[in-house]
C-alpha cells in the first residue's frame, strides 16, 4: 500500500442497516453537488452508494434507501467513506464480516479510507488502524481503546489523519473533514464553492488539532484558526510564509503578526512543534529508523531533525524511543 496520494475519480460511500440518516444525507447531497461541479467542469467523477449484499438499508429512523450495488460490484475505487450507525456495535462487525475484508483489500488497493464516529470501528476490526492514531464519538470512545489496545486513540482530537486514513468524531467534524478532502483532492477553487453554497451553516471555529498538542487555539482569530488547520494536515510539506499568505488571502506582514498575537509563537515555530509531535508518535511505536522518522515528519537533513528534537525534548531521538519503551513496559507490569 502506498501512502501517495491517489488521483480520485470514483467515490464509494459504504452503508449499513441502522446508518445515521442525517450523516448519510449530508454526505450524498455534498458529493452529488460535487458531482456536478466536476461534470460541468468536463471531469469523470462517479460517486455510488452501495451496501455489503446490494439490498436497500434500513436507517435508525426507519428510512429504506434505495442503494446502487453491493460492495463486491465494486472492484477498485480510490476513495471509500463510511457513515455512522448505531446500534450494537460486535454485532454489526458480524453482520458485515465481508466488509472488513473488503475494506483490507481496497486499502492495500491505495485507496484513501473516511470513516466517522462508529464506522471508525470497522477499520479498527479490519487491523487498519494499529499503530495509527484515531478517534471515535465520546460515547464510543472507551470500547474503542479497550477492544483495539494497538490503536493509539486520540481523546482530545475530533479528527486523526494518517497514512490515508481520516477518522472523525460527530456530524460537525465530519464536515470539517469533507471540506478539507475536498480542498486536498480537488482543489481550493471547488471545495470554496461548496462551503459558500451548502455548508455555510456548518462554519465554526476549530478546535480540533489532528496533532495533540497544546497549540492556543481559543484566540477568536478565524483566519489564524484556518491556517493552524491547514498546517496541521499538511506539516510535512516546505510550504514558504509567501505561499501561505496568499493561499489565505492576506498579507505576508499581517500573516506574521496576527499568527504570533494569536497563538505566541512564530509560523515556523508552530510548523516545527508539530513535526516534533508527529515524531514522537512515530518514535514510541517503533516501527521506523530514527532516519525513517525524520523524513516521515518532513525533515531531509536528519542530523539537523535530530539536533532540533534535542532541543526541544531535551532528548535525543533515541533516547526518546527508549524513555518511551521503559515507562511503557513500567505500566505494563
Amino acid at each position: 500500500m502506498t501512502n501517495k496520494t491517489p488521483t480520485v475519480s470514483h467515490v464509494t460511500l459504504v452503508a449499513c442497516n441502522g446508518v445515521l440518516g442525517t450523516s448519510l444525507g449530508i454526505t450524498t447531497d455534498l458529493y452529488a453537488l460535487l458531482s456536478n461541479l466536476m461534470k460541468f467542469n468536463g471531469k469523470d467523477f462517479t460517486i455510488e452508494l452501495v451496501s455489503v449484499n446490494g439490498e436497500p438499508i434500513l436507517t435508525q429512523g426507519d428510512l429504506t434507501v434505495q442503494i446502487h450495488k453491493g460492495i463486491d460490484d465494486i472492484e477498485e475505487t480510490q476513495l471509500v467513506m463510511i457513515p455512522p450507525f448505531w446500534g450494537d456495535i460486535e454485532a454489526t462487525l458480524k453482520q458485515q464480516n465481508n466488509f472488513i475484508h473488503w475494506l483490507q483489500k481496497q486499502y492495500k488497493n491505495g485507496a484513501i479510507l473516511v470513516a466517522h464516529a462508529t464506522a471508525v470501528f470497522f477499520l479498527a476490526e479490519a487491523g487498519l488502524l494499529n499503530g495509527k492514531r484515531s478517534t471515535t464519538h465520546w460515547m464510543y470512545i472507551n470500547k474503542l481503546e479497550k477492544n483495539y489496545p494497538k490503536i493509539n486513540v486520540c481523546r482530545q482530537q475530533h479528527i486523526t489523519a494518517e497514512d490515508n486514513i481520516y477518522c472523525s468524531a460527530g456530524l460537525s467534524s465530519a464536515m470539517d473533514l469533507g471540506l478539507h478532502l475536498i480542498e486536498h483532492l480537488w482543489g481550493k477553487k471547488l471545495a470554496k464553492i461548496l462551503e459558500d453554497n451548502f455548508v455555510a451553516d456548518f462554519r465554526r471555529g476549530y478546535e480540533s488539532p489532528l496533532i495533540d498538542f497544546d497549540g492556543e487555539k481559543h484566540h477568536g482569530d478565524k483566519i489564524v484558526l484556518k491556517i493552524q488547520q491547514w498546517m496541521e494536515l499538511n506539516f510535512t510539506k516546505s510550504t514558504d510564509l509567501e505561499t501561505l499568505s496568499k493561499r489565505f488571502e492576506i498579507s505576508l506582514r499581517s500573516l506574521k503578526r496576527r499568527f504570533k498575537i494569536a497563538t505566541g509563537e512564530t509560523p515556523l515555530g508552530y510548523q516545527q512543534r508539530l513535526r516534533i509531535e508527529k515524531a514522537k508518535i512515530l518514535l514510541k511505536a517503533d516501527a521506523l529508523a530514527i532516519s525513517q522518522v525524520s523524513h516521515a515528519v518532513g525533515y531531509e537533513d536528519i542530523s539537523y531533525f535530530g539536533s532540533l528534537f534535542k532541543r526541544t525534548t531535551g532528548l535525543t531521538p533515541n533516547q526518546f524511543r527508549k524513555t518511551a519503551h521503559s515507562k511503557n513496559s513500567t505500566y505494563l507490569a
